[in-house]
């Protein structure tokens, strides 16, 4: 038998750096660089990140994955190009963004893209593998879309047709109803609702409530739960729980594709498509502040701790023309 370092968190997955010698550490980090091996370069910046970046263990599981992809699709180009991870140019890592570019990639997954092999390199200059900064002057166009061209809200009918497939579901209608409620009505991340647990559940008739311990930046906030969100949840909390769920966690996906398995399929009907989980809390954002009339409200409600976030899921510029044009 064989004794080895406990990886259950982040921080215990990191002890497989920080118990190394400065030597090896660097010596390991650029066999990896040469070898191009993307799971010993993601164990690095996992470990940099959880160490040093500025949300340390704290860092989101949303965060760690998407860099985790970003640090596989650069190394495929390193691998292609033929690069010298340790002694990479300025041009090329221009390259590899007009390369993502040319193919069609979203200018939002570029910049994570990038911030990903950014870390990936903070990492190899920690353990003094190498002092190449080549992301450090990368210019990415700017993305001049309204947030609506991206990605438009679901409409109401839109949200009302979802639930009504769910309600047809052979086995798990009370449950994916109660997600797509806890989205589209409570407007939570998808990983804010993948994390939430019975006990952030205040579902008292006269106050009824959700209180997202975790958003994004670490920040928490409450959300009134509407009637039919209300009822779906207590419909679905005195269900027995199915074989491998998560402990006192709601709903029993561990990751955003596996709840995208169930939910992807009932946005089929018609000519309507799934376009992701995000469409949904835009509709809940958009339908607030068409009855508030208030961008702050909206914002505190959706957890955005910029407002100008808020205003990219609404054209109030054209909705305040069609009133005036529908008056002539």
């Amino acid at each position: 038998m064989t004794l080895d370092l406990y990886r259950g968190q982040t921080h215990d997955r990191a002890r497989t750096w920080t118990t190394l010698t400065p030597e090896e550490r660097r010596r390991r980090a650029v066999e990896a660089a040469a070898l191009k091996d993307p799971e010993i370069l993601w164990s690095l910046t996992e470990a940099h990140l959880t160490l040093h970046a500025s949300s340390g263990v704290l860092t989101s599981r949303h965060t760690l994955t998407s860099y985790r992809a970003g640090i596989r699709a650069f190394i495929r180009h390193a691998e292609q190009r033929a690069w010298n991870m340790l002694r990479p140019t300025a041009d090329d890592a221009q390259d590899w963004i007009a390369d993502m570019l040319a193919q069609g990639r979203a200018i939002a997954t570029v910049r994570v893209r990038i911030a990903s092999a950014a870390a990936l390199y903070r990492a190899l200059r920690w353990t003094g593998a190498t002092s190449a900064h080549p992301f450090e002057d990368a210019v990415v166009p700017k993305d001049r879309r309204h947030g609506l061209e991206k990605n438009a809200p679901y409409s109401n009918e839109q949200v009302d047709l979802a639930l009504e497939a769910a309600g047809r579901h052979p086995t798990r209608s009370t449950e994916l109803r109660a997600l797509l409620l806890v989205l589209a009505h409570a407007g939570l991340r998808i990983d804010e609702a993948l994390t939430l647990r019975w006990a952030d559940t205040h579902l008292d008739p006269t106050a009824p409530r959700l209180v997202v311990q975790h958003g994004k930046g670490r920040r928490s906030r409450s959300v009134p739960a509407s009637p039919k969100l209300r009822a779906a949840l207590n419909a679905y909390r005195v269900l027995p729980r199915t074989r491998g769920h998560r402990e006192d966690f709601i709903f029993p996906y561990r990751t955003w594709r596996g709840a995208a398995r169930h939910i992807q399929p009932l946005f089929q009907e018609g000519d309507e498509r799934f376009r992701g989980f995000h469409a949904l809390r835009k509709a809940m954002g958009s339908r607030l502040y068409r009855q508030l009339g208030d961008f702050a409200a909206v914002a505190e409600m959706l957890g955005h701790a910029d407002i100008n976030t808020t205003r990219g899921y609404v054209r109030i510029g054209e909705e305040r023309a069609r009133k005036a044009i529908d008056d002539w």
